[in-house]
């Protein structure tokens, strides 16, 4: 950690928030402001390392990192006229912001906000992902989340990507903006990328491994909402992708003394999440999803069998807007750890491509201008997964009245 840097978060939405709990989680000392004072900041949850300030004073600050909407960054670019000495991290993104080709005019979002902070080092990180992703929390023996750091200044870079493992991100440095920070520009190759780096202790415990029933004991292990996903992505006009989550999901794995360990998982389709809430409530209509007549998805495993040392094919029935069909779902077992006092848990991931006409889901979707489809028919999803084991029931000899 250096020390010697004093940082600061601007802005107290969903990304400052996010950070913000990242330095506190982590003992980073940082101000936090907004435009509204400080007095606005709840940090009652927060450890000390986290102090509430004026705006004028995070300003004054080392680092100054950027978690405020993208159309603001250039009025609070105006507030001063040199920001010599200063790094300035922009975590924000032109993504949906109406007319932003316009506003943009050939340029990459930061080196268009880089412009109203002259003397200041831009980089560009904490903006590839959606919020919810980045304040995810894994046990360490399952990972770090990987987070992108690009600067035309490979100083500011050096000390941007070593405030990331500070705050524990794995970071990758990307180069310059118009080169590697040109992939997580928004749309590009690297942005809502589920992306972790391994501890090569868990990498050698991977190796050693042969089959999940010698490493799952059995029981009932249930999927841990806060440290798992369910993310999709489809091809959107030919030449992008819109991404998306579902926040409200449950599961279990039942592995049994002897034979095929089963999966089971529901999902609200309600629960779904774009970043955008206008066109959320869309995917919820009747020619999408249905959520009102069709609340639920559901997945149920019918068989298993392995395709390598950690990898499996887990054959399931999937149902939404109440049609089920057969598919099958490549994942790898990830290894069990002891956990964090709370049983013990095993990591999952897998990947499944869904046709979204095999299920009814906007039947008279238009074609463009030039041939195509205005949205891909495959839909891309990935699962990833902890379970945790749970508590065994007490036998009658454990204690306890047998039931009369």
């Amino acid at each position: 950690m250096n020390s010697a840097l004093q940082y600061a978060v601007v802005g107290t939405g969903s990304v400052g928030a996010v950070l913000a709990q990242r330095f506190s989680d982590h003992h980073v000392p940082a101000l936090w402001a907004n435009t509204r004072g400080p007095e606005t900041i709840d940090v009652t949850e927060l450890s000390a390392s986290i102090t509430p300030t004026t705006l004028d004073a995070a300003l004054d600050a080392d680092v100054i990192i950027l978690a405020i909407p993208f159309l603001k960054v250039r009025e609070l670019g105006t507030t001063r006229s040199d920001w010599s000495g200063k790094i300035v991290v922009d975590a924000t993104n032109a993504f949906l912001v109406p007319n932003s080709e316009q506003i943009l005019g050939g340029r990459l979002s930061t080196e268009y906000n880089a412009e109203a902070f002259p003397g200041a080092a831009m980089v560009k990180s904490f903006n590839q992902t959606a919020a919810r992703q980045l304040a995810e929390k894994r046990p360490p023996e399952f990972g770090k989340r990987v987070v992108f750091v690009s600067s035309n200044d490979s100083a500011a870079s050096a000390t941007v990507a070593g405030l990331c493992a500070d705050l524990g991100f794995a970071p990758i440095e990307l180069g310059r903006l118009d080169e590697g920070g040109t992939l997580i520009q928004a749309r590009n190759a690297l942005v809502l990328r589920e992306l972790y780096e391994l501890p090569s202790a868990l990498e050698q415990n991977a190796q050693s491994t042969s089959t999940v029933e010698h490493q799952v004991s059995p029981g009932t292990w249930t999927i841990d909402p806060i440290h798992s996903s369910i993310t999709f992505s489809v091809r959107h006009l030919m030449v992008g992708r819109v991404r998306g989550r579902f926040g409200d999901f449950s599961g279990a794995i039942t592995v049994p003394e002897n034979g095929i360990p089963s999966f089971t998982a529901t999902i609200a389709v309600g629960s779904v999440d774009t970043g955008n809430p206008d066109r959320d409530e869309h995917l919820r209509a009747p020619d999408i999803f249905g959520a009102d007549e069709f609340p639920t998805a559901t997945l149920a495993s019918v068989d298993m069998h392995s395709t390598g040392q950690n990898d499996w094919v887990l054959i399931i029935d999937f149902t939404l807007r109440g049609i089920t069909k057969r598919l099958p779902l490549p994942f790898s077992f990830l290894g069990v750890s002891a956990g964090m006092g709370h049983g013990e848990v095993a990591g999952f991931e897998g990947a499944i491509k869904l046709k979204r006409s095999d299920f009814g889901v906007l039947t008279d979707t238009p074609v463009l201008a030039g041939g195509g489809p205005m949205l891909a028919d495959t839909v891309d999803v990935t699962v990833s997964v902890e379970a945790v084991k749970q508590p065994s029931a007490p036998t009658r000899s454990e204690g306890g009245a047998a039931p009369v």
